[in-house]
């Protein structure tokens, strides 16, 4: 079956919301990949046709930035017992988690959603990165999405085909049901599982089971599409933007194309010859070093001369830094924050002490990645559990688990140097406490290196 008819068939949404549209994240994942309605223009000319517009490529330097602004350093997770932390971390390390998730949040701005499911294979526990154009949200409320068709794809003998797996929480007794079935994508006629899945269930139920096995996540961006909960890619709208960079972009180009140096010569200097195609060509020889003889009233039709325009360089860098941060402006960064040119921020602590716009949209970010990294790791443990690789009930995980991000402590060193030399000028601290700032050193450690320094109080300069 077609996922677009897989997402009409099971889509369901609250009375008074508008359903979810697939070609939203079709269109935005096509801009992702350096495409957009704007990549071909009309040639010049009179034969025409088309040509591909150059991409400067600021929807993926966009999400790319992102998600290195929010996931950047590695996150401490606390748990309830020695036990769980170390069977989840070995799950995390197994599946290469610190490594997949930075691209898989990349994905997921730029998709607007990204789904985690958490599975057992040959008695393994596996985590699936799953990008949000192949989730089809099916059950969900104002909490988030808890139902949901998982869409694989894949190819045999030059066939394609599509394994829907269904996620559903049943209204019989809260149970947790999914659902396989398969189907050939040309015919849109389902199969036998066993025909390419011998060992797949069509159905697993499992008993009482509150959540979901999988973790929707999506950028904190409200989605202005439809009144619902679901997520909106980052690049929804900034389509318009994109598009003028690239054009910018692409003039920056054919100004070198078309603005090369151009020479004019005199029409008795040019030669002809005939070609194989029994057309004549001409040209102008600029190897022929022989006096040739031309007769001309005029001394101004012999003359050579450079006709080559003034390269408009600067004017088209200037508009793509405006649009950069405009756009910036449209996806919640600070002016600079995507300049090539400029410093920016370039640490996560430098937008912290700036107290940025860029640090606002950062924060907001990361408390829902927070969130859905608080529910993936709940689901490992539940899911050691009823693999029976973990011996505590159900509910023990739940509201244990914590998540901090590292590099919300981190320091940077041009930060508080600068802070450090600011208040030494301004009187409010004194010399010795704007060493110790500068230096990362104790009052003691100064003092040792220097005992003239500090007295034996600690905190005042000894007047020599």
């Amino acid at each position: 079956m077609n996922i677009r008819n897989i997402f009409r068939k099971n889509i369901s949404t609250p009375q008074g919301h508008q359903a979810y549209t697939l070609s939203d994240i079709e269109r935005c994942k096509h801009i992702y990949a350096g495409g957009g309605e704007w990549r071909y223009a009309r040639k010049g000319g009179i034969e025409g046709g088309m040509r591909r517009v150059n991409s400067l490529g600021a929807a993926k330097a966009l999400c790319t930035e992102l998600s290195a602004l929010c996931f950047s350093e590695q996150a401490d997770f606390g748990f309830v017992s020695k036990e769980v932390e170390s069977f989840v971390g070995d799950v995390l390390r197994n599946n290469g988690f610190w490594r997949c998730f930075p691209l898989f949040l990349e994905k997921m701005f730029a998709l607007g959603a990204g789904v985690i499911k958490v599975y057992c294979e040959k008695e393994e526990i596996r985590l699936n990165y799953i990008g949000g154009d192949r989730f089809i949200p099916t059950q969900y409320d104002e909490k988030g999405v808890y139902g949901g068709v998982i869409i694989s794809c894949f190819e045999r003998d030059g066939k394609r085909f599509h394994l829907h797996e269904k996620h559903e929480r049943t209204d019989c007794g809260g149970d947790y049901l999914i659902t396989n079935a398969l189907y050939d994508v040309d015919s849109n006629k389902e199969l036998e599982l066993k025909e390419f899945f011998p060992n797949l269930q069509k159905e697993t139920r499992v008993k009482n089971l509150k959540k979901p096995l999988f973790v929707y996540f999506r950028p904190a961006s409200v989605n202005n599409v439809g009144d619902n909960p679901l997520g909106m890619s980052v690049l929804a709208n900034a389509a318009d933007i994109l598009k003028s960079l690239d054009i910018v972009f692409d003039s920056l180009e054919r100004e070198f194309v078309l603005g090369k140096k151009r020479i004019i010569v005199p029409t008795s200097a040019i030669k002809g010859e005939y070609g194989e195609d029994g057309k004549l060509h001409k040209f102008f020889d600029t190897a022929d070093e022989v006096y040739q003889a031309f007769s001309a009233n005029d001394r101004e039709e012999l003359r050579i001369t450079d006709n080559s325009s003034e390269l408009r360089v600067r004017e088209h860098i200037d508009a793509i830094e405006e649009l950069l941060d405009l756009l910036c402006m449209q996806t919640g960064l600070s002016p600079g924050a995507l300049s090539y040119k400029s410093a920016g921020n370039r640490t996560a602590t430098e937008v912290i002490n700036q107290g940025t716009r860029t640090h606002r949209t950062k924060t907001a970010h990361q408390q829902l990645i927070r969130e859905g990294l608080s529910d993936l790791l709940e689901n490992i443990a539940l899911l050691g559990k009823l693999t029976g690789k973990l011996p505590f009930t159900l509910g023990e995980t739940e509201s244990n688990i914590n998540v901090v991000f590292a590099d919300s402590v981190m320091q940077d060193n041009s930060v508080r140097i600068d802070n450090a030399v600011k208040l030494f000028k301004a009187g409010i601290i004194d010399r010795n406490r704007a060493l110790m700032e500068v230096y990362g050193l104790s009052a003691d450690e100064l003092n040792a290196v220097n005992p003239n320094v500090i007295t034996a109080k600690g905190g005042e300069d000894n007047e020599q």
